[in-house]
């Protein structure tokens, strides 16, 4: 079954055209397909051997990336190889682990800064609410760490016993 539809974002057209070129080839390859990265960059024409448009290119695969979401397609990288069409049992541990884990960090970032903010010159109202926002902020960093340790166990549970099943 082939997909198509528009990708309107780019305003250089020949660009718009290359990127959705991809993005149609990837719609329409089966899940568990891995793509090289020599034949995505020869598609949106880019010589990935030149580090100028290596960056290019990576910028590129980034926003169609985000763009295929949508589509519900979701692309690992493979270092060294290319991209992994994740399949529909994979795709939801990965999201959540991948954006549960980006979220744990500005938690432990928001932490360190509210710590070191310098409350002597402030009035009683805005320590209170600084107190208020930490308690918060370490609150969440808690229940993070927990839900990120029991996907873990979750994900190796399940390995395990889909191996019995064989």
């Amino acid at each position: 079954m082939k997909q198509s539809f528009r990708y309107e974002q780019e305003k250089d057209s020949a660009k718009k055209q290359y990127k959705q070129e991809v993005i149609e080839f990837i719609l329409n390859e089966p899940y568990g397909t891995t793509i090289t990265y020599e034949k995505l960059a020869k598609m949106l024409r880019y010589n990935i051997d030149d580090e100028e448009d290596y960056y290019r290119f990576k910028q590129m695969m980034s926003r169609i990336k985000s763009f295929l979401i949508k589509y519900g397609r979701v692309l690992k990288g493979i270092s060294g190889v290319g991209y992994y069409i994740l399949k529909p049992s994979q795709m939801a541990q990965h999201c959540y682990r991948t954006y549960i884990r980006s979220a744990s960090k500005l938690y432990d970032k928001s932490a360190y800064v509210l710590d070191k903010t310098d409350k002597t010159k402030l009035n009683q109202d805005r320590i209170e609410e600084i107190t208020n926002i930490m308690s918060l902020t370490h609150s969440l960093i808690t229940n993070t760490q927990k839900t990120i340790s029991e996907s873990s166990y979750i994900s190796r549970k399940d390995y395990y016993d889909s191996l019995e099943e064989d």
